[in-house]
C-alpha cells in the first residue's frame, strides 16, 4: 500500500470545492467527502468528481440496524468511490452488513476499501467516561474495536495518529485524521500529530482539511504536507487547464473560437442580418439565425470542429468513455469525434421509439460510463439538458456538453447551471462577432444591436 493525503473537503457547496480544485489544476488529490457537502450536494457530485478523474473517501459513517447499513453501502459503493466508513461502535454484525454492502454494490469488481470509526478525534478519556459512561480507557476502547472491524472482514479503521501502532500490529489500513504542521491551530481536534509523527507512527493515510483548504496557498500546503507524510517528492502542480474551464458555459480557446466563427460565416452557417431580422420558430425576431447542419457540406469544417471536440475531451475530460451525439445536429459531430479519439459512439433521440424496443439511446452502452454530449448549438439549452437527463436516468456519468456554437442567452446559461451541466463550445456569440466585425460582415451599429438582442431577446428595443 502507498501511502497518501486525503484532503478533507468540509466546504458548504460545489462551487466553493471547486474553487479549491481549480487551483490544482490536472492534478488529482485523494479528496474526502463529508456529510456537509453531501448532505448538501448528493451523490451527483460524487460521480461528477470520479468522472473528473479523483478518488473520493465519502466520510458518511454509516451507524443503523445491519440491513439499512446494508443497502445503504449498497448503493454508496455503485457511485465507484474507493473508500467509504462505518461506526465500529455499530458492532460486528453491522460491520459485516456494510462490508457486504460494499461488495453487492462495487461496479467493475473495484470493491471500496471499508473502514470503520474507532472513536473520534475530538475525543478524549474525559469524554468517553464522563458523557458516554465507559470505564474502559481511550486506547483499550480502541484497541477493542480495532480487533471486532478485522473480525468482520474490514479492511482497517479510522483512528487517531497515535493509535496507528496498533492498526499495524493488527494488520489493519489505519485512516488519520488529526494530522496538523506545527504552525497549525487544532482546531477541535484532540488526539493530533505533525506529519512527519504520522509516518513515523505508521499511519496509512492521513486526513487534512483546514491546514490546507484554509491556508492562502493550498496548493503549497498541501505539497508540504504530502512530501513530509510521504517522503516523495511531488512535481510542480500546474493549474492552467482547470482554470480555464467554464463553471457553467462558455470557450476555453480563444484562438479556436475565431478559428471557428470565421468558418461557420465564410460557409454560412451562420447569418448575421440585423437590419433585415429573422423570425424564429417561437416568433421571436432574431438578428442571427444559426444553421450549423451547412457545416456537414464542407470537408475543412468539418474537421476544424472534429479536432477541435476531441482535443477539448483529451485535454478537460480525459475520463470520458463514450460520445454520445444529440438528435439530430449533434450526431455526426459525435461520430467524427468519436473516429478521431477511437471511442465508442450514439446518439439520443428526442423522444423514445414507439417500436422495437421503444430505445432513446442508441448505439454505445451508457450505463456506469463517463459520457461527454456533443451539440451543434446551444441556445436556450433546453433540449440539451433533456438528452443529458436521459442519459442520467441510464445511470451514466454526464461530464458536460460540447457544442460548435453557442449564443450565450441567459436562459440557456441559467437552465444549464439548474441542471448542474457545463457546456464547452468551441466558439460563441461574442468571439463571432468580432470577427464579423473584423470581416466586414457587420458595421459597428449592427454589432450592438445583436449584443442587444442576446442580452434581452423578448425586449425587441434593438430593432430601434
Amino acid at each position: 500500500m502507498t501511502r497518501d493525503v486525503i484532503i478533507a473537503c468540509d466546504f458548504s457547496s460545489e462551487e466553493k470545492l471547486f474553487e479549491l480544485l481549480n487551483k490544482f489544476g490536472d492534478y488529482k488529490p485523494f479528496l474526502k467527502i463529508g456529510m456537509e457537502l453531501y448532505y448538501k450536494e448528493g451523490a451527483q457530485l460524487v460521480s461528477k468528481l470520479k468522472g473528473l478523474g479523483y478518488k473520493i473517501f465519502l466520510d458518511l459513517k454509516l451507524h443503523d440496524i445491519p440491513n439499512t447499513v446494508y443497502k445503504a453501502m449498497r448503493n454508496i459503493a455503485h457511485l465507484g468511490v474507493d473508500m467509504v466508513n462505518c461506526h465500529a461502535a455499530g458492532g460486528v454484525h453491522m460491520m459485516r452488513s456494510a462490508l457486504n454492502g460494499a461488495i453487492d454494490g462495487s461496479v467493475n469488481n473495484q470493491i471500496p476499501i471499508v473502514i470503520a470509526v474507532t472513536q473520534l478525534t475530538s475525543t478524549n478519556d474525559a469524554i468517553l467516561k464522563e458523557e458516554l459512561l465507559i470505564d474502559t480507557p481511550l486506547n483499550d476502547t480502541v484497541k477493542h474495536y480495532a480487533q471486532n472491524a478485522k473480525v468482520a472482514g474490514l479492511d482497517g479503521v479510522v483512528c487517531a495518529p497515535l493509535e496507528a501502532p496498533i492498526m499495524k500490529e493488527l494488520g489493519l489500513i489505519s485512516v488519520t485524521p488529526g494530522v496538523r504542521p506545527i504552525s497549525s491551530d487544532v482546531n477541535d481536534q484532540k488526539r493530533v500529530a505533525t506529519p512527519e509523527m504520522a509516518k513515523e507512527l505508521g499511519s496509512s493515510y492521513i486526513v487534512v482539511g483546514r491546514p490546507i483548504t484554509e491556508s492562502t496557498n493550498p496548493v503549497e500546503a498541501y505539497k508540504t504536507i504530502y512530501e513530509q507524510f510521504t517522503g516523495r517528492k511531488l512535481d510542480t502542480i500546474v493549474s492552467h487547464n482547470s482554470n480555464k474551464l467554464p463553471s457553467v458555459s462558455g470557450i476555453t480557446d480563444s484562438v479556436l473560437a475565431k478559428r471557428v466563427a470565421k468558418e461557420l460565416l465564410k460557409i454560412k452557417a451562420v447569418f448575421l442580418r440585423p437590419n433585415e431580422p429573422f423570425t424564429w420558430a417561437s416568433g421571436i425576431k432574431s438578428p442571427i439565425y444559426c444553421d450549423n447542419r451547412m457545416t456537414l457540406a464542407y470537408p475543412k469544417s468539418r474537421r476544424i470542429i472534429a479536432e477541435g471536440m476531441s482535443q477539448i475531451i483529451k485535454e478537460y475530460f480525459p475520463t470520458c468513455e463514450v460520445i454520445m451525439g444529440a438528435a439530430t445536429g449533434g450526431i455526426p459531430h459525435a461520430i467524427l469525434t468519436a473516429e478521431i479519439l477511437n471511442m465508442p459512439v450514439g446518439y439520443v433521440r428526442s423522444d423514445s421509439k414507439l417500436h422495437g424496443r421503444n430505445n432513446q439511446i442508441e448505439g454505445a452502452t451508457v450505463e456506469s460510463k463517463n459520457v461527454i454530449i456533443i451539440e451543434d448549438l446551444i441556445s436556450t439549452a433546453g433540449s440539451s439538458v433533456d438528452v443529458a437527463i436521459a442519459l442520467k436516468e441510464a445511470k451514466a456519468n454526464v461530464l458536460a456538453i460540447i457544442s460548435i456554437f453557442t449564443y450565450n442567452l441567459q436562459r440557456g446559461v441559467d437552465k444549464l447551471r439548474s441542471a448542474n451541466i457545463i457546456n464547452i463550445s468551441l466558439s460563441d456569440i461574442n468571439t463571432l462577432v468580432d470577427v464579423a466585425l473584423d470581416e466586414q460582415y457587420i458595421n459597428q451599429k449592427e454589432k450592438e444591436m445583436t449584443l442587444k438582442f442576446i442580452a434581452n431577446p423578448s425586449d425587441i428595443s434593438w430593432l430601434d
